[in-house]
């Protein structure tokens, strides 16, 4: 039963939480005493749980449903598109001032986001099975709540997202993600381990700390589902904005500053210089850069800590950066393509430890100073961590830790 199938009961339960009383609830939505009454009850019918204690003083939330509460506060807080005209609201309170977040709908979030993904009123209607007179009138009764337009409209290109309905659009998937993790919320309290986890990594950094991580954190919560997917940076911290996943894993930026995402180190990684068994290079005893200046590079792909270690590195060596530039995104690519060439690339030894160990590819005896990568986690700032986000966390940490120390090849530079 998705919380998000009720939001006329979840948001006046949410407000006289916020109020202490429906009458105060009733005044800051601009209903009636008896409607705020009535969507209350229903919840508790629908949760059969007692959300409220009642007194002469008021209404206090149970203290079994006061996470349920505070997360559906948080998610109806991301719906307030524009500040409160009001004075003297308390943090968290200024969605019920707000018409945006006190008037929409689940048809209206329906409507929304399949209009942003699909740009059109036609294709929406055929999506959700309801005509499109109906979906027109969602959109304009959407646009009512926000003040403006949400798209702009046109032949040529049918609907396009304004700025003010990209900012409507990514309160609104926060909005679904708060809710969502309320659903854990509320599975737990009959006694079900649930929920969901989507977690991004990014090329060439994770290695073994996340599978080690993911399969501990399973065996610990057997009902946890994780989905894993890999991505460009640009494309992950996106996604990640948006509440699409949850969390990144992979190598830092040092220069890192998006709005709502924080990052946190979890170990330094060094990069070698890689080749397949039996390269000439190789075979070398004494193994010097100048060896490598007519070698043909896989090279790491551009705007990543990669890229800048492998430029410093060739720069300090005298080495000129590769005419033909090879770049590939895939490791599996990236593996296949060093096994059947003579090409060179610079990764770390931990992301291929079962190829060495399978004497399929080989580090060289090179020293390479600094070429280090930090690795770490990125994630939403500000945020309630559910269950099995603190479990992922926490394992990441230890394994981190474990990691840390280890030379897991006894290979140079690894």
């Amino acid at each position: 039963m998705p919380l998000v199938d009720h939001l006329k009961y979840l948001r006046a339960a949410c407000a006289v939480s916020l109020t202490g009383s429906s009458i105060g609830a009733a005044q800051a939505l601009h209903v009636s005493q008896s409607s705020v009454t009535r969507a209350v009850q229903s919840l508790e019918d629908v949760l059969q749980q007692v959300v409220f204690d009642r007194s002469a003083q008021g209404m206090r939330v149970t203290p079994s449903c006061a996470e349920l509460l505070q997360r559906c506060v948080r998610a109806f807080q991301c719906l307030a598109i524009a500040p409160s005209s009001k004075v003297g609201l308390a943090e968290g309170e200024g969605w019920m001032a707000c018409r945006f977040a006190s008037g929409v709908g689940l048809r209206h979030l329906r409507v929304l986001m399949s209009l942003a993904a699909t740009g059109s009123e036609t294709v929406t209607a055929r999506q959700l099975g309801v005509s499109q007179s109906a979906v027109h009138q969602s959109l304009v009764q959407l646009e009512h709540f926000s003040g403006k337009k949400l798209f702009t409209r046109s032949r040529q290109h049918g609907l396009r997202v304004t700025e003010l309905g990209t900012q409507v659009i990514h309160g609104c998937k926060l909005f679904a993600s708060e809710l969502a993790q309320a659903d854990e919320v509320l599975a737990a309290l009959f006694g079900r381990v649930a929920g969901r986890l989507a977690i991004g990594t990014l090329p060439f950094s994770v290695g073994p700390l996340l599978p080690v991580a993911v399969n501990r954190v399973m065996q610990a919560l057997p009902g946890l589902q994780v989905t894993v997917v890999d991505g460009t940076y640009d494309a992950l911290i996106a996604k990640l904005r948006d509440a699409e996943i949850d969390l990144i894993v992979g190598a830092l930026r040092p220069d890192f500053s998006v709005q709502g995402l924080m990052q946190e180190t979890l170990f330094v990684d060094g990069l070698a210089v890689v080749v397949r068994a039996g390269h000439p290079l190789a075979l070398h005893k004494k193994l010097a850069w100048h060896h490598l200046a007519d070698a043909q590079w896989i090279m790491p792909m551009p705007n990543t800590p990669a890229q800048t270690v492998f430029e410093r590195t060739l720069a300090r060596a005298g080495l000129p950066l590769p005419i033909a530039q090879l770049r590939v995104n895939s490791a599996l690519m990236m593996q296949s393509m060093l096994m059947q060439s003579d090409r060179l690339a610079m990764m770390s030894p931990r992301q291929i430890e079962s190829e060495i160990r399978a004497d399929l590819l080989v580090v060289l005896p090179l020293a390479v100073p600094e070429a280090v990568r930090t690795i770490g986690l990125i994630r939403r700032s500000g945020i309630l961590l559910t269950p099995g986000m603190q479990a992922v966390l926490a394992a990441s940490r230890q394994v981190a830790s474990e990691m840390a120390g280890e030379n897991p090849l006894n290979k140079p530079n690894a």
